[in-house]
């Protein structure tokens, strides 16, 4: 799960910890068996659900502040707290998680040094110690293409979206062979690396391409590829250069509407969203959001094209032999 949300495993394995003992205790208390992490929805029952839920809270409170999306704190007493300017995204994200879930007692609790602050120090140390700014003020993404063979012409399906379970950031963008629009089969078409790199890991309907060379996709560049076959599917530790295959489109892995790949840009191991100072440039073609999600356009030289699920005309793009 921590790989899947780019989330740091110490930080959930804290927040079972702090919020139910989970570490501590051989079982799992039985008031919190469904429940665990006091998130009380049917969809969510089970420790694992629980932390998706948790992961995923977590990353649209860390990226709606870094975007300037959020600027308040709802608690559940109807209280609005407006955090510091200067307060850092990842602080913010678990004051809008403990919020979510608490009492406001309790949250006055969970966010002050004698809270989850003190159970993460206790068991990995004091975070402070080790501050990096993740994102330089000067970066550029390097050079990248279409994640389309040449000669081929594919629908533009999914403009800037989730990269991973729903809401922020709007990281990600689909494409999709036009015959396999609306199925769940296995497209004959091959998605294919959108820059030279390392394949540094692969799981079910992932490809992980590592452009840094270390192998390693929690630093420096990277590229979400979903929904690929495991059939034919490159292998991990394999060596591609721009152009070359990583696999077939299809549902695997994830939630899917029908045959596509999903790209994404990690940067890092922090999401890279779409539409941004550092915009997901593919050939020249610049993405920008909608209206909602998955509802923007792409734009080169004054040419769009625009996001279509049903495979419009418009949302058609090629790649020269």
């Amino acid at each position: 799960m921590a790989w899947e949300f780019s989330i740091s495993p110490r930080l959930l394995l804290a927040l079972a910890e702090f919020q139910a003992g989970a570490l501590s205790s051989p079982q799992i208390p039985e008031d919190k068996v469904d429940y665990t992490l006091g998130y009380e929805e049917r969809y969510h029952k089970g420790f694992y659900l629980q932390l998706v839920w948790a992961a995923n809270t977590l990353n649209n409170g860390y990226y709606q502040w870094r975007s300037g999306r959020i600027n308040t704190i709802n608690l559940l007493d109807g209280t609005l707290e407006h955090p510091d300017p200067w307060q850092n995204a990842s602080s913010v994200a678990l004051q809008n998680y403990f919020a979510q879930i608490l009492t406001t007692e309790q949250y006055r609790l969970a966010i002050s040094a004698d809270g989850f602050n003190a159970t993460y120090t206790r068991l990995f140390g004091d975070p402070w110690l080790n501050v990096q700014a993740n994102i330089p003020g000067s970066l550029e993404q390097p050079s990248f293409g279409l994640p389309i063979e040449p000669g081929k012409t594919w629908a533009f399906t999914g403009a800037p979206h989730s990269a991973w379970g729903s809401g922020d950031p709007l990281a990600a963008l689909d494409f999709a062979p036009p015959s396999t629009v609306g199925k769940c089969a296995s497209s004959a078409d091959y998605a294919v690396a959108v820059a030279d790199g390392e394949i540094s890991r692969v799981d079910k309907g992932v490809a992980m391409l590592d452009l840094g060379g270390d192998g390693d996709d929690r630093t420096g560049w990277v590229v979400l590829y979903l929904h690929i076959s495991s059939y034919e599917k490159v292998r991990q530790g394999t060596l591609v250069k721009a152009g070359e295959f990583i696999g077939h489109p299809s549902c695997e892995g994830g939630s899917s509407t029908g045959t596509h790949v999903h790209i994404a840009r990690k940067f890092n191991g922090e999401w890279m969203p779409a539409d941004s100072a550092v915009p997901f440039t593919l050939d020249g073609w610049v993405a920008h959001n909608g209206t909602n999600a998955y509802l923007g356009y792409l734009l080169k030289n004054g040419k769009i094209v625009t996001a279509s699920e049903q495979a419009a005309p418009s949302s058609l793009i090629s790649v020269n032999k």
